[in-house]
């Protein structure tokens, strides 16, 4: 017990605990995120720690929302004589700044990738490997003057049905040094209708990521399940403390260390965009990161 409250005292999470209506205990956090002394108010009415009819209808009555309480945005949840407090300020702020800074970067790739495809139209490949080469320029220039135009991710690219198997020498081509004396299993075998770019991009972040951070073997794989179609990167790295933070922006790979990465960040984005989630989950030995698309 006293292991328990000295972990919740030093918590980076709020936690306050009440009783009838009545305020049993408070983290320092809650005090920091509240702006108020636990000594003033335990014991004392659950509102006059909360000061805010919200939070306290909240607290009683269960649930989990998100709310702006004194110039902070916290995450709150409440169960049977408990509620829990995330600031999530600062996760809004990289956010906004990272939508920002997203539109500035399309728009200055859009310039040098408009003239890139005259360019490379004006190249006469003299032999069949020079042609292939090219084409797989012309492909990927065009590629990325879409996933320029959608930087932004809120309007989904054109759909098309197509087998999922034909990413695989896309991503086999671009990942080649990275691939070399690994072991990477592949099983696609399904066809979808959505945004091929977009899952494109999904798959290479998460392969670039299981190849940079996981271990052999690695399954690039597709399943169905409830209604849903997943498609998931599986590697044998060990357990990570904690999944679900990999997915905001400045979490590098799958270590979760602070850094610039965005990798899984976009692919949550992305998926989202395209109708689905992204996820993130140990699995037996396996840690498992994938997204989830709905069938239909």
């Amino acid at each position: 017990m006293k292991e328990l409250l000295a972990a919740w005292e030093e918590a980076l999470e709020g936690l306050v605990l009440h009783r009838n209506r009545e305020v049993v205990y408070l983290n320092p956090k809650a005090e920091e995120l509240l702006e108020v002394s636990r000594d003033k108010v335990v014991g004392r009415p659950l509102l006059l720690a909360l000061r805010d009819h919200r939070l306290e209808a909240l607290a009683l009555h269960g649930g989990e929302r998100t709310l702006e309480v004194r110039g902070r945005l916290l995450r709150a949840k409440a169960l049977p004589g408990r509620l829990y407090l995330l600031d999530e300020t600062e996760v809004r702020r990289r956010l906004e700044a990272l939508e920002e800074a997203t539109l500035t970067l399309a728009h200055e790739l859009r310039t040098p990738l408009a003239g890139m495809g005259p360019l490379l139209e004006a190249l006469t490949p003299r032999t069949r490997q020079e042609k292939e080469v090219l084409d797989l320029l012309k492909g990927e220039v065009a590629r990325l003057g879409r996933l320029a135009q959608s930087l932004s991710f809120t309007q989904p690219g054109p759909k098309r049905t197509f087998p999922l198997e034909e990413l695989w020498p896309r991503l086999e081509r671009l990942l080649q040094e990275r691939l070399r004396g690994r072991r990477v299993e592949v099983h696609l075998p399904y066809t979808v209708h959505t945004d091929p770019d977009a899952l494109f991009q999904i798959l290479l972040n998460l392969l670039e990521n299981a190849l940079k951070y996981g271990q052999d073997p690695i399954h690039l794989c597709a399943r169905v399940e409830d209604g849903h179609l997943h498609l998931e990167v599986r590697d044998q790295g060990p357990p990570l403390p904690d999944y679900e933070t990999l997915f905001l922006p400045g979490r590098r790979g799958f270590q979760g260390g602070l850094g610039q990465g965005l990798g899984l960040y976009l692919v949550r984005r992305l998926a989202r965009g395209l109708g689905g989630e992204a996820y993130a989950k140990r699995e037996g030995a396996e840690n498992v990161f994938g997204i989830r698309l709905p069938l239909d």
